[in-house]
């Protein structure tokens, strides 16, 4: 075996440990499924457009037919279960992107050399909304974040705590940015932590994977959509067919 391979079969083993979540005490956390990165006519797509044509293809053909279902699912479970739906999405409050951390401020301005006008999107913009395949219900909390982790720039630890939630479930766009770095925070802060390998991807199926593979190695563990609403619901008879419903009509 190479190094690589020993490390792998090291993690394969360690997530065959059971879900080290309190199902009773678990949110689930929608990171960035927003307009701006689920639609292939978005700013954000049109920027890697001119990079590299095609290059986003594969992408958005995932977020289509495998994240947004994984992600019903997902809200379907949780509000079957009186369990919170939480949506941290991103966007600057000022017009000119002046309170975004430079790195961003540097897509801006790469969006301004590019397409002539500034990108990320601004906080009630069009492309700051919620993808409506996954629209919040009347009720769920929505926070906004002006950084990639949602611990860095937002109330969420205190929002969490408040609400006596003590695990997560991380799903959304994109697997090695916002999501993964959202859910490294909440480990570092204590929360058990579970990625949804299958309600989040990247901007290569590689990224998608590597990035699984180093939050498993430490921080927490990564599971399945199927995995995790079977789960949850087996401490509730009532939703036992939960995961296997959702599956059917999505």
């Amino acid at each position: 075996m190479t190094e690589h391979e020993k490390i792998e079969e090291m993690i394969r083993q360690k997530e065959e440990a059971p879900i080290a979540l309190d199902r009773a005490r678990t949110a689930l956390v929608i990171v960035d499924v927003q307009r701006f990165f689920t639609r292939p006519d978005s700013e954000f797509a049109q920027v890697f457009q001119k990079l590299a044509p095609g290059a986003l293809d594969g992408y958005f053909r995932r977020v289509k037919s495998v994240v947004l279902p994984r992600i019903q699912e997902l809200q379907r479970c949780f509000r079957s279960l009186h369990l919170p739906v939480i949506f941290c999405i991103f966007g600057s409050y000022a017009e000119g992107g002046e309170d975004l951390p430079g790195w961003l401020k540097d897509f801006d301005k790469l969006g301004l050399e590019l397409l002539g006008r500034r990108p990320n999107p601004v906080v009630n913009g069009e492309s700051w909304q919620v993808d409506e395949a996954v629209a919040p219900l009347p009720g769920e909390i929505i926070i906004n974040k002006t950084s990639s982790g949602a611990l860095s720039s937002t109330n969420l630890d205190q929002t969490l705590h408040n609400m006596g939630v003590t695990s997560l479930a991380l799903c959304g766009l994109t697997t090695a940015v916002c999501v993964g770095l959202t859910a490294r925070q909440a480990a570092d802060r204590g929360f058990r932590v579970v990625m949804v390998s299958d309600a989040c991807t990247e901007m290569s199926e590689e990224m998608h994977e590597a990035s699984l593979l180093s939050f498993s190695h430490v921080f927490g563990q990564v599971r399945s959509t199927e995995q995790l609403t079977r789960f949850l619901a087996s401490a509730n008879p009532d939703s036992a067919a939960v995961g296997t419903a959702s599956r059917a009509v999505s």
